[in-house]
């Protein structure tokens, strides 16, 4: 009877080393989740009315068109940005954006998308399927700098403006709240203009020169949010998927206590009758 029992305290004590990591985890995990999300949160509206301000100059009969806002002549090539994480124990973080770029593959033809990687999770993934990869970035781990944003903003521009891609689209988890985040595939360039009617401005100097500094402005911040938003989906996953651990463990924890209290008692009867049938052999 006493090796079960070494045995399930073995497993105890795995389990409760298992559960203060995954608990510490989750503690560091809520920790990032709440800087990053303030970020997020602080840039989304001024993105919006940057956004808006752009479609509406963008539209008036003065206002283009810009290179962006046209077809490139790159032969109908596609650049795909896809952000991964660079490290697991997120959930379905990572299966749901490459899930999202296999079905655009499948759509669009391996044979014409190029792709650039931020996160090891995707180089690990693509590297063995027949797509091109033109670059990859590892090593964020979730953080965002202004200037590693600045250098992707530029590499997509280049490839599309130099006639390298036809078009430029990103592939990100879309931050909806700590429990829902939802992959997006979403065109970047070239840049398609709201159908509704613009706002008349008073520009002053001439409203082209105004888009041709307000448009590059406009691509650098809405890198930066498609970064936060993608960031934030990672640590909240990552929160959740070690609260359901660390909650597991919980409930196994007490399974593997409730076991080990039943083999000892079991232990502890088995003695007790044999000690009474010991007595009573030597009574008889």
């Amino acid at each position: 009877m006493s090796q079960p029992i070494k045995q399930i305290k073995n497993r105890i004590r795995s389990v409760e080393n298992t559960k203060k990591v995954t608990a510490a985890m989750q503690m560091v995990s809520v920790a990032k989740l709440n800087r990053i999300e303030d970020a997020l949160f602080a840039l989304r509206p001024y993105a919006l009315r940057l956004e808006n301000l752009m479609h509406n100059l963008a539209g008036l009969p003065k206002g283009g068109p810009l290179d962006y806002f046209k077809k490139s002549s790159g032969a109908g090539d596609i650049a795909l940005c896809l952000i991964t994480s660079d490290s697991g124990l997120c959930g379905a973080y990572n299966q749901n954006v490459i899930r999202a770029v296999e079905g655009f593959l499948d759509k669009n033809g391996a044979d014409k998308v190029k792709l650039i990687l931020i996160g090891q999770k995707g180089l690990n993934y693509f590297k063995s399927r027949p797509v091109k990869i033109i670059n990859s970035y590892l090593g964020l781990n979730a953080k965002f700098t202004q200037s590693f944003g600045d250098k992707i903003t530029a590499e997509l521009k280049s490839l599309f403006l130099g006639g390298q891609v036809g078009s430029v689209y990103l592939v990100y988890t879309y931050f909806e709240n700590s429990i829902l985040q939802s992959a997006t595939i979403e065109r970047l360039l070239p840049i398609e203009l709201k159908k509704e009617k613009p706002t008349e401005y008073i520009s002053e100097p001439d409203l082209r020169s105004i888009l041709e500094d307000l448009v590059p402005q406009y691509l650098l911040v809405k890198m930066r949010l498609v970064f936060l938003e993608a960031f934030t989906s990672e640590h909240a996953a990552r929160t959740i998927s070690m609260k359901t651990a660390t909650d597991n463990a919980k409930e196994l924890l007490e399974g593997l206590l409730l076991l080990r209290n039943k083999v000892r008692q079991a232990g502890i009867t088995q003695d007790i009758l044999e000690l009474t049938s010991s007595v009573e052999a030597l009574k008889g």
